[in-house]
Order: structure tokens, then C-alpha cells, then sequence
């Protein structure tokens, strides 16, 4: 049920028809009210007409594979210029910015698009319609020493791209970590991870998610894999920062977890397991004249050929074994605590420099993902430090799964079946791991809705302070008796997530727009909320 009187209520749905991939991230553009949904299933943006939220139609789709693209990753839109991120001829290729108009056609000069670092993971524009940044992830294919080093052919440098768009035609500059090259020790020192097989710090470091200030001068972009953020600056094309989250704390008061996918048994409880946060997405939010970052922390492990010493290029290696194979606590090994819990092999988890193989054996435990979002203090100072945490919601995304949907705990859906999946499969995993957000302001407050890729759930937080987040509502529209191969499973897997504000809306009143990855659809919400009192509650 709503908080509050603070309520997101469905009003409207994409459906693409594709299912698995058929819709993950979407842009709207305010203009036209037009909405750019990424299809993967066939390689296009579908740019679908959203005047009237309740009969959405297609305009038409835009296929990218002649233009080089071999997959289409994410999509942002202002202004009437809509901006495509796409892997060029293969992931560890240059990747492409395609530049078009609402109508889907590329705008003058730009027939081929913008050349930009390796595997554009994520697109976002500036509130003022000045900058694109691409977060070039610069993903490896595998880490096979030849000649006894990397080469980039395997492993990219990870980059980031700044597009000028009030250039004509646009213009790009990419800008690596070549300037943090011999901070590695000073990244791990402050929280950070740096840690594959012969990799450089510059070829190590992942962006994954960019999201950009309210004044437009400053990027803040998640390094996953890296549990870092960096700061870019956005006028000179320069990283100013690296910033390491840290750990969480699992055996504490209020940020326990379940582990146990064998207990059939909903148990959040404390262990004796840090966490790392591995955010995926990432907003920026002000308050009291400060900045603030909120990271939705899903968590990744790697996973790929000569990970863990091996020579095969087509054998992955994963670095998420369970607990029970690798792990010393002997209190956690049973399957019905944590046995089977997914946990790294690799620092912090052994010491920093150990050669990490298919034997080697941790203690403590340190798990994947905060299966949390966190708020952490912006920082624009040049060099590396430890990221300054002012909230963590604590074990309480999954104390709110159990509350309001107890039969479907932890589970998420069977792409091979296209059913949904057992209960509390994913509890040993990432839990309902949190994957996007969004951020806006109405009705005198500001808002966040926070994505659960899993359990298929989205939940709103009243974010005014963002010190002290509050919850508002959790919402799922997932069918589970439905069948997502049949189109019957309603929304399921939620990947993006937009927050129009009312002048942005194509209703007039606040509108939140969700992805959903594995049903291919994209669902839309009306936001309504009280009015503020005087004293701003």
C-alpha cells in the first residue's frame, strides 16, 4: 500500500513484442512526445508515439545494423536530437554515437555517427542540452596473456565520451584513465577494486552509468566492476576523480540479508559478509546546497576465459564461486546459511597481488552487490578518496519484497521457460538486486524510484532529503502465473527508468516510464502526492 498519500498509479503500456531484450533502456523526447525505446532483439530504437499514455502506437522502428552497429545498448533524447549508443563491429571495437532526429533520421554530417571509446554502455544529456556523455565500459573479451601481457584487443581501456551537441555537426572528445595509471594502489586503498589478470589500471576500470549535476557542468559515473565512481569534468573533457565505496558491513543491525537459496525460508538476518556495492545506475540530486550521488547497487561478477589462470579463449572462468567450495568460516558453509552464497575469489576478499586460481580459498566472505541503493556525498576534488556515505537503505529492500510479495521472494523469472522462478532462487545471488533509478521533482518534493531487476518490483523514496530517504511504495506489475514467451507476464525485469516531471509530461502530471528487459514491454506511471505542509513535510 502507498505511504503518505504518495502514489505511483499505471496508466499505460508499450508492448514491442519481442519479449527477451525487446525493451531495456528508453528516452523521451518532450517536443514531439515521442518515446526511443532500445530493442535488442532486432538491433533498433523504436520511436513510439506517448501523447496519450493509454493507446501508445509505434511510429516506426530504426534498424542500425548496416550503419555497424552489432548492438544497440542505450538511448537518450532533448531537444529533438535523440542520441544512440552502440558496440561498433564487435564489443572491443570502437563503439558508435548516432546522432538523429525525433523522426529517426541522422542529422547532417553525422551519417555514420560519432567514434567513441569501446562498448558505450550507457547515453545521457545535460539538462541544459549542451553535453551527451557515453560511459565506455570498454568490457574484455577474455584475460589470455599474449606474450605475457594484455593486449587492448582483449581487454579495452574503459573511457568516457563528451559530445558536444550545439556543435554542427556535433562533436566528441574521449578522455581514458590514463592519469590514474599509478593510483592503482591508491584506488584499492580508498575502497576500489583493481583486479584483472594482467590488466592495466586503465584497461581495468569499467564505466557502466553516467549521470550528470543539475547544473550541467559535472558527470558522476559508476564503475562497476570497480566499486568506484568517477567524477568528470565536464568543460574541460577531464576525469577529475576516482572514488572508492568501501564495503558494507553485513553483520550489523538493520543490514542483514537472506543467503540461502535451501533454507524455504525468508531469513534476513546478519552474517559475517561484506558486502561490495557494485553500482549499476546512478542520479544526482540537490539538497541544502549540497550534492548528492544515489547508486543503485546490483552488483556483477566477472566472468571470462584465463580469469582464474586457465589458457582456454573460449572457456569462461567465473569469479563468483560459492561459499561452500572456496570459503574458511565454517559457520557460514552449511547450504542452509550461506553455503551457496556467490562470493569473489579475488581482493578484497584474498590480499592484493595474491594469483587468484581455481583453488584458492577466502575468508571473510565478500558478497555481490548492497542488494541496497546508497547516497553518497559529491566530491569534485582532484585525485582519489574514499566516497563519503550518508545513507544506506540497509537490508530494507528485501524486508519490503518479503512484506508484500512473501510467495515470490527473491525469485525472478526462467528465460528459458519464460516462467517465473522459485521461490527465493536469487537469495544466494544478488537478492532483488537494485539496477535503475530515476530522479525528479513534484508536488514541491524530489523523488527517486528505484528499479529491482529481479523481483520485478519498483519502489518510490521520497528524496527531499536525501540524508534521510523515506519510503513511499512498492509496486509490481508482473504477472506471475503469465508466461513472458506468450506476452502474459505483464512487465518483468525492469532495466531503465525515466522520471518526466509535469512540463515534461505528455499528461501534464509527473510520469514515470519503466523498461522491463525480459517482457520487452515499457510501462507508465502517474506519480500523485499531497501538496507540502509549511514545514516542507
Amino acid at each position: 500500500m502507498p505511504v503518505n498519500g504518495s502514489e505511483l498509479r499505471f496508466v499505460g503500456r508499450w508492448t514491442s513484442g519481442a519479449g527477451l531484450a525487446g525493451a531495456e533502456i528508453s528516452a523521451v523526447d518532450k517536443e514531439s512526445k515521442r518515446l526511443f525505446v532500445t530493442n535488442g532483439a532486432k538491433n533498433t530504437i523504436d520511436i513510439v508515439d506517448i501523447s496519450n499514455p493509454k493507446k501508445v502506437k509505434l511510429v516506426k522502428s530504426v534498424d542500425f545494423t548496416a550503419l555497424g552497429s552489432s548492438g544497440i545498448q542505450s538511448v537518450a533524447a532533448k531537444n529533438g536530437i535523440v542520441v544512440v549508443a552502440s558496440a561498433g563491429a564487435s564489443k572491443t571495437a570502437p563503439g558508435i554515437l548516432f546522432v538523429m532526429d525525433v523522426n529517426g533520421k541522422m542529422v547532417k554530417g553525422l551519417p555514420a555517427g560519432l567514434t567513441v571509446g569501446a562498448l558505450p554502455d550507457s547515453v545521457t544529456i545535460s539538462s541544459d542540452g549542451k553535453y551527451a556523455i557515453s560511459a565506455n565500459e570498454g568490457e574484455p573479451k577474455d584475460y589470455c596473456l599474449v606474450n605475457g601481457a594484455l593486449p587492448e584487443t582483449s581487454d579495452p581501456k574503459g573511457s568516457i565520451s563528451i559530445v558536444d551537441l550545439e556543435a554542427t555537426p556535433p562533436t566528441v572528445k574521449t578522455v581514458d584513465f590514463t592519469s590514474f595509471a599509478q593510483r592503482k594502489n591508491a584506488i584499492i586503498y580508498a575502497g576500489g577494486r583493481i583486479f584483472g589478470p594482467g590488466a592495466s589500471v586503465e584497461q581495468d576500470l569499467e564505466p557502466e552509468y553516467a549521470a550528470i549535476s543539475a547544473d550541467s557542468t559535472t558527470a558522476y559515473v559508476t564503475l562497476q566492476e570497480n566499486n568506484s565512481i568517477a567524477t568528470v569534468d565536464l568543460a574541460t573533457a577531464t576525469i577529475t576523480n576516482v572514488l572508492g565505496l568501501g564495503y558494507k558491513n553485513h553483520n550489523v543491525y538493520n543490514t542483514g540479508l537472506d543467503m540461502s537459496d535451501r533454507d524455504n525460508a525468508i531469513n534476513i538476518v546478519p552474517r559475517n559478509v561484506q558486502g561490495m556495492y557494485l553500482p549499476d545506475a546512478i542520479a544526482s540530486v540537490t539538497a541544502g546546497g549540497n550534492t548528492y550521488m544515489i547508486t543503485a547497487n546490483e552488483g556483477d561478477a566477472r566472468e571470462w576465459p584465463c580469469l582464474l589462470g586457465g589458457t582456454s579463449t573460449t572457456t569462461a572462468e567465473r569469479e563468483d564461486p560459492r561459499y561452500a567450495d572456496v570459503g574458511l568460516d565454517t559457520n557460514l558453509t552449511p547450504s542452509s546459511v550461506a553455503g551457496r552464497a556467490r562470493v569473489t575469489v579475488f581482493p578484497p576478499a584474498v590480499v592484493t597481488g595474491t594469483i587468484v586460481g581455481s583453488t584458492t580459498k577466502v575468508t571473510p566472505a565478500y558478497t555481490f552487490g548492497g542488494r541496497s541503493f546508497t547516497v553518497w556525498k559529491s566530491n569534485t576534488i582532484d585525485g582519489v578518496f574514499n566516497a563519503d556515505i550518508v545513507y544506506d537503505s540497509g537490508d530494507e529492500l528485501e524486508r519490503l519484497v518479503a512484506a508484500r510479495r512473501p510467495l515470490l521472494f527473491n525469485s525472478d523469472w526462467n528465460t528459458e521457460t519464460g516462467l517465473v522462478g522459485s521461490f527465493e532462487s536469487r537469495s544466494s545471488a544478488k537478492g532483488p538486486e537494485p539496477e535503475g533509478l530515476a530522479v525528479g521533482t513534484a508536488y514541491g518534493r524530489q523523488w527517486m524510484v528505484l528499479a529491482l531487476e529481479r523481483d520485478s518490483g519498483i519502489v518510490l523514496y521520497d528524496v527531499t532529503n536525501p540524508v534521510l530517504p523515506q519510503f513511499r511504495q512498492y509496486l509490481n506489475t508482473s504477472l506471475p502465473g503469465g508466461n513472458i514467451y506468450l506476452n502474459t507476464a505483464g512487465d518483468v525485469s525492469p532495466e531503465g527508468v525515466l522520471f518526466l516531471e509535469a512540463s515534461e509530461s505528455p499528461t501534464g502530471k509527473p510520469l514515470v516510464i519503466v523498461s522491463y528487459e525480459l517482457s520487452g514491454t515499457v510501462a507508465m506511471f502517474e506519480l500523485t502526492a499531497p501538496a507540502p505542509t509549511k514545514a516542507g513535510k
